[in-house]
């Protein structure tokens, strides 16, 4: 199960199907559902939204009809939300953003617990973004979101050792998310907008980059990364002595005991 089918979705769909994978997939845009289809033809569509908890539920209830069970839910829909200095936004836009990019994916990760549990498997994908692992101004709505929907990550991974929870950073991508940064008053955004026009005159990361992570991810379901963040750009995954017990790949504040664990 994915939510949300432009951007960096559209290459997740795209991988999984080939590598021979089922996928269901949350289309908010009921009027995109058809372009979808075309792209996608061998993908379960569902058309809803991913601000309402029926619509959620209904997509989880009828993708597990469908299919008879899910292995995987990649939380990946998300909205820039307003940009620019707190006063300067309205607060109704702040908490939609929240809502999008944090409450949303913890209310499916919640609804879909007991049939992972039932069948003592099952892999949450969450996708990081911009802000998670340090200051964003301008952007603090998405920023924060994506910050909780990491620490969510590994607390997840400690109250349910049995599954498996990854938190994945693919870097600064050509979406339309990034279109929407350059849309912003540059007085409004500071550096980010000649960032976000750079990113979109010269492409930006690979997604395919996020892809691949995303793939072996489903295939390995290591263990020992499970609670990471875990940058698809540059981190060597691959390699279980960069992702030990210690906080690699965590949320740390950094002071003299952590450099000391680390160290260890």
């Amino acid at each position: 199960m994915i939510s949300g089918y432009r951007g960096l979705a559209e290459t997740l769909i795209g991988s999984l199907i080939q590598e021979g994978y089922s996928v269901s997939v949350l289309v908010r845009n009921q009027q995109s559902v058809p372009n979808v289809s075309s792209l996608f033809p061998n993908a379960f569509l569902f058309s809803g939204d991913i601000d309402s908890l029926d619509s959620c539920s209904l997509w989880i209830e009828k993708t597990i009809r469908h299919f008879g069970q899910v292995n995987c839910l990649i939380n990946n829909a998300a909205v820039t939300g307003p940009g620019g200095r707190l006063h300067e936004i309205h607060s109704h836009d702040f908490e939609k953003a929240i809502h999008t990019n944090f409450l949303a994916p913890v209310f499916l990760c919640q609804k879909l617990l007991p049939h992972f549990l039932s069948r003592e498997n099952g892999t949450f994908i969450n996708l990081s973004g911009g802000g998670a692992t340090g200051p964003r101004p301008f952007f603090s709505a998405y920023s924060t979101a994506k910050c909780a929907l990491v620490r969510m990550t590994e607390n997840l991974a400690l109250e349910y050792p049995q599954l498996r929870f990854y938190a994945i950073s693919p870097g600064a991508l050509k979406t339309p998310m990034m279109e929407k940064i350059a849309g912003f008053a540059k007085e409004a955004i500071g550096s980010e907008h000649a960032m976000a026009k750079k990113v979109l005159s010269e492409g930006g990361q690979d997604p395919k980059k996020t892809a691949k992570l995303v793939l072996w991810l489903l295939k390995n379901q290591p263990s020992h990364l499970s609670g990471k963040l875990i940058s698809a750009i540059w981190d060597d995954y691959e390699n279980e002595e960069h992702a030990s017990e210690s906080g690699f790949w965590t949320l740390r504040r950094v002071d003299e005991m952590l450099l000391r664990q680390l160290e260890e």
